[in-house]
């Protein structure tokens, strides 16, 4: 009786090591795809070494490409700062309207460096600059980039389960065009990835992209865009979330283009397993909305970006 027990036990570890293996094997393939173009080219990028003795800052691009093939600007823009000791993170989000100096241009709105039909140089790398220069870090501070597209973002959301927002108000508006349809209601909701994207998206109310009120709080697209990232910081460490790691790692795989390795991200990832939103140091943007010959702007307080730039995301040895 002894040895059929024991002969059990052991089938049972096989079919859990074999079930786990097939587990992993298929993320592994899902996350590999990263970097894959249209057509399944791989993109040239250049493997920069991940080193956790430092602070690790990369620059989040959300674009308003439909597709990989399409020249874009970058929608939203969130740097990252991981440190690897305690593995606290800061995050700052650039409102995609605000005046800054790209490097070879001039000053133009930030969003404007991606869009390589604007630039002949735009991109994730051009966009790296504009934001280094913005808070004075050297060149080179900020390695790493990681862009996601529309279609990408609702694909993920939707390989995670969707995600828990309050709406804080109606949230309604139609293009002309037909190319945005946002219909929100207020209140409490599980948001899918079509929903998700319509919430990140909604600036057509009197604070729009950014706006700071008298008592210093910032309203608009932005702050609901950090707190949609707190949000689906809360749903990863869903338990059950992790029976969908294939799913999701497929979504990434598919939607995702990045000069970080699928080993890099999940070394990343497995730094950060234990985090929540509790974990994430918001920092507010300093500017203020204007109009510079006719156009409109969220003009940085350029001394302050300095500040913040020397204070939360130098990658000196933490």
């Amino acid at each position: 009786m002894k040895n059929f027990v024991k002969q059990i036990i052991i089938w049972i570890v096989v079919i859990a090591i074999a079930v786990i293996g097939v587990y992993v094997l298929n993320t592994a393939r899902s996350i590999s795809k990263v970097n894959n173009k249209p057509g399944n080219t791989v993109a040239t990028v250049t493997e920069i070494p991940l080193d956790f003795t430092k602070n690790i800052n990369i620059l989040i691009l959300g674009t308003d490409q439909r597709s990989w093939d399409k020249s874009a600007r970058s929608d939203t823009i969130i740097l990252v700062n991981i440190n690897p000791k305690n593995k606290k993170v800061n995050l700052l989000s650039i409102p995609r309207d605000a005046r800054v100096f790209i490097p070879g241009h001039g000053y133009d709105k930030v969003n404007a460096a991606y869009n390589s039909l604007y630039f002949n140089d735009g991109g994730p790398e051009l966009s790296i600059e504009t934001v280094e220069n913005l808070l004075g870090l050297e060149k080179g501070d900020i390695p790493y980039f990681f862009v996601v597209n529309f279609d990408g973002f609702k694909k993920v959301i939707d390989a995670l389960g969707g995600v828990d927002i309050n709406v804080d108000e109606p949230m309604h508006y139609h293009s002309k065009l037909g190319d945005v349809e946002i219909d929100l209601n207020p209140g409490m909701q599980h948001l899918n990835g079509e929903k998700a994207l319509e919430y990140a998206r909604f600036r057509y109310d009197e604070y729009g992209d950014f706006l700071r009120t008298k008592d210093g709080v910032v309203h608009g697209r932005v702050a609901r865009q950090q707190k949609l990232i707190k949000a689906i910081i809360n749903q990863s460490k869903n338990w059950n979330t992790i029976w969908k790691l294939p799913s999701i790692a497929k979504a990434v795989g598919n939607a995702v283009y990045t000069n970080l390795t699928p080993a890099q991200m999940t070394k990343i990832a497995l730094l950060l397993r234990n985090d929540t939103d509790k974990d994430l140091n918001v920092i507010p943007f300093p500017g203020s909305d204007d109009y510079i010959n006719g156009i409109s702007y969220v003009v940085p307080d350029y001394d302050k970006l300095k500040e913040i730039g020397s204070n939360y995301f130098t990658p000196s040895t933490p």
